[in-house]
């Protein structure tokens, strides 16, 4: 029987157990350098015997940033920043991905430094840009962007690839890519953002993604890559059109570009979401059945999961690795409170003013 605290191999990464520590915002990394804090943020959970830490979404290029104050790895300073935090994390025995990411469309000229959004079809989200507002308190809207070139959308591919390669210079022990939660590579995948007629778009939707991820696989090796997604789960409040057929075109499509970690990411992890089909009895699946269905390489899970039900998803080969997010917010000592019985803190959103 597999324990969530037994260990695994993750690709090449060796994890002391099944618990990840989902990627989460924090804001903390004024001029994109991670300080101290961050430091000892990550360390702590390490400390505490979390196998395997996805560091917070770190953008590829100011103009991928969607929020004020995350963290980069576009630049040697910040790969130097972020070596303090990998050289804290495996003095305690941990492991550390680094999560790399553009936001595209869901970004801000407050947010990306004076430039302008871009995005596969220049199309803005409706809502509002992620914890920032006007001199009047009032949040502020997403605004229109601009269309990628071909010549863009290669540059940006380049971008991931090198990205990769600054971070196991920083010394991580591989990367996420961030195709999740309407963010740059899943509006190419979602036809309600992604309306381009050449080979980007249509048919053809799920070819950044794929691009993207033979570029980073082919910089760091395919035994160190994961790749994130969500149908469902959007900054910008829009599901996937076409949920199915992109489905399967996009984890075809991961699969050629020689990618075996796949983290499926949605607020609910038992929630039915996509339709496998008319043979199946019951054919409305949670995302990580569908995922066991059409993939055959390994599976972190994630979706608000408590202990109980994360113990039987590893018990059940559901997944190989779940990850936690607001939980380990709140609990520093989150695999110590498991490992004794102790009933964990609960999530405040205040939390996330600090670094506890």
């Amino acid at each position: 029987m597999t324990d969530l605290f037994d260990p695994v191999v993750l690709g090449s990464i060796e994890c002391r157990n099944r618990i990840a520590m989902a990627p989460c915002t924090r804001c903390m990394s004024p001029d994109f350098l991670p300080t101290a804090n961050v430091v000892e943020y990550y360390r702590r959970r390490a400390a505490d015997g979390v196998g395997l830490l996805i560091s917070e979404g770190t953008v590829i290029t100011p103009r991928g940033s969607g929020y004020l104050d995350v963290p980069g790895i576009f630049d040697p300073s910040q790969a130097k920043a972020w070596k303090r935090v990998t050289n804290a994390v495996h003095d305690e025995g941990g492991r550390m991905i680094c999560q790399i990411w553009h936001v595209g469309n869901v970004a801000h000229r407050r947010t990306t430094g004076g430039l302008t959004p871009e995005s596969p079809s220049g199309i803005a989200p409706e809502g509002h840009v992620s914890r920032i507002v006007n001199d009047d308190g009032q949040p502020v809207p997403f605004e229109a962007g601009e269309a990628m070139t071909e010549a863009r959308i290669h540059e940006v591919i380049d971008l991931f690839r090198s990205a990769a390669g600054r971070a196991m210079e920083a010394g991580f022990d591989g990367v996420e890519i961030h195709g999740a939660h309407g963010y740059l590579i899943d509006q190419f995948t979602n036809l309600a953002f992604n309306h381009r007629t050449d080979e980007w778009g249509g048919i053809h939707r799920t070819r950044f993604a794929r691009e993207v991820t033979h570029s980073v696989i082919g910089e760091i090796g395919s035994d160190r890559t994961v790749f994130r997604f969500s149908p469902l789960m959007s900054v910008a409040n829009q599901p996937w059109l076409e949920a199915e057929s992109t489905f399967e075109l996009l984890l075809t499509d991961l699969w050629e570009a020689g990618l075996r970690i796949l983290h499926a990411s949605n607020l609910d992890y038992d929630q039915p979401i996509l339709r496998s089909g008319p043979e199946i009895a019951d054919p409305d699946l949670p995302l990580h059945r569908a995922c066991r269905q059409h993939w055959s390489g390994q599976l972190i899970g994630v979706g608000s999961l408590d202990p109980s039900r994360a113990a039987r998803a590893i018990e059940d080969h559901e997944v190989d690795v779940v990850a936690f997010g607001r939980s380990l917010i709140a609990n520093p000592d989150f695999c110590h409170r498991l490992r004794s019985g102790l009933p964990l803190r609960d999530y405040d959103p205040q939390m996330l003013a600090t670094l506890d």
